[in-house]
């Protein structure tokens, strides 16, 4: 019997895995790790999902929505035997990021992301027998996120996984059309995120509301002082642009290779799209300076920036030309402090007290509570700071765009800590009798 089931994620955020099924064949809709510090307390561990999910025999493939690790983190534990799909930048910066993430790592991930398939934008796929699956490129903290619109055994679920439409890529109302354009008709089933309806203490004075107006106030920081080290994810693209097309001229624009090398590559990316002018070299820097000398490395940064209609160059950088004329620099945690001091420990400790200032822009969650990450709060090390964040995720306005949008006979709220509250939402409101709260591994049946 065709039917749903979340794995996990129906009242936790991260870890997300659902099951589309026809009964005989299926996908499975993201196979993630738990949010760091929560695997512990989580109903389902990471090491007891791959006997969960892969426990029986059936024809099955998964697709990943994006490459943040709450999505994909677990991607080494599929079966070989078993298709992967994303998207074709994601695959490329999972190229970059693996790697990098498995530097201590005995099991490598390099060879299954080579093994994922690439899907692209408005074009169905049938990844296993009675599925068909139409990815919609959407906007997330994740460049090249996708939202799939699904149709098995005549019904049309629409899956919205992680997404937004404050960003870069939600632009020009890009969500309404995009839905008006591929999404047919009104759909049986809305499987929606709702991770900001447990974060609504988050907006109003601790975050701006769009990456727009985070280039903004960060131009603004940055003209403060001389030497700005901004903790951002090394992924979340939106962020680093415009961090990067806001620096003033005085200063220098300061990552390291592998930074560099996750830029480019979704620059060129973009570049190819034709649109988000946020993703061309800007014309006050166009050379990026990264840290340590040339080597063997740079000549794949090299070759990416080169090939570019706008070139963007690149140039290492000398603690001397630091001090000189100041910078801001894309700081990332130790995650080994054991092992090494990073170099941007080694500049922080260096420059900060010389007119220095840290901006952190990342969830609020990882510097308290549960998800406090010591590795952040070691990096600060009590020095103030300044938050300037946005949320990778849907304000409930843009959710109920969603809903108005789809019009869905049966609403499944997931990825939300508090799925028993969506339909309290006064912004919700007329739909509240749609909405159907379903645990992890419950079976739904399409039927429905």
């Amino acid at each position: 019997m065709a039917g749903i089931m979340i794995h996990r994620g129906s009242s936790q955020i991260g870890g997300c895995c659902t099951e589309i099924s026809t009964g005989e064949s299926r996908i499975l809709i993201d196979f993630g790790a738990n949010l760091p510090g929560t695997d512990e307390t989580a109903e389902t561990k990471d090491s007891e999902m791959v006997s969960k999910v892969f426990g029986e025999s059936r024809k099955s493939a998964v697709l990943f929505t994006h490459y943040h690790g709450d999505h994909y983190g677990l991607f080494k534990k599929i079966p070989e035997d078993i298709p992967m799909y994303i998207g074709s930048l994601a695959k490329d910066i999972l190229r970059i990021l693996v790697p990098y993430l498995d530097r201590e790592e005995k099991e490598k991930g390099l060879p299954a992301v080579e093994r994922m398939s690439t899907y692209k934008a408005g074009k169905w796929i049938t990844p296993v027998p009675g599925i068909q699956v139409r990815p919609l490129y959407v906007d997330h903290s994740a460049l090249d996120a996708y939202m799939f619109c699904i149709k098995v055994s005549g019904k049309t679920i629409l899956f919205t996984g992680d997404f937004r439409e404050h960003g870069i890529v939600g632009q020009e109302n890009r969500l309404e059309r995009v839905l008006n354009a591929y999404v047919p008709g009104p759909v049986d089933v809305l499987i929606t995120e709702g991770t900001m309806l447990g974060r609504t203490g988050e907006i109003g004075n601790v975050l701006v509301r769009s990456e727009q107006e985070l280039g903004v106030e960060a131009g603004k920081l940055f003209q403060q002082h001389k030497y700005n080290f901004v903790l951002v994810s090394s992924t979340n693209l939106d962020s680093i642009m415009e961090f990067y097309h806001h620096t003033p001229r005085r200063l220098r624009f300061v990552c390291d290779l592998y930074q560099a090398l996750i830029m480019i590559t979704a620059m060129r990316d973009m570049e190819r799209k034709g649109s988000f002018s946020q993703y061309q070299p800007s014309k006050q820097h166009p050379v990026v300076w990264v840290l340590g000398k040339p080597d063997s490395r740079w000549a794949m940064l090299r070759k990416i920036g080169d090939s570019m209609k706008n070139p963007l160059w690149f140039r290492s950088v000398t603690d001397e030309e630091l001090k000189r004329d100041g910078f801001v620099l894309l700081a990332r945690k130790n995650t080994y402090p054991e092992i090494y001091l990073s170099p941007f420990e080694a500049l922080r400790d260096k420059f900060f007290d010389g007119d220095g200032q840290i901006i952190y822009s990342m969830w609020n969650g990882y510097l308290k509570g549960d998800h406090a990450d010591k590795d952040l709060l070691r990096f600060i090390g009590g020095h103030p700071y300044q938050v300037l964040h946005t949320s990778g995720h849907a304000y409930v306005e843009t959710i109920a765009k969603v809903i108005k949008l789809a019009n869905p006979k049966t609403i499944i709220p997931m990825h939300t800590q508090r799925p028993e509250d969506f339909a309290s939402v006064p912004e919700f409101a007329p739909y509240h009798d749609r909405v159907k709260v379903i645990r992890d591994g419950v079976w739904l049946p399409l039927d429905i």
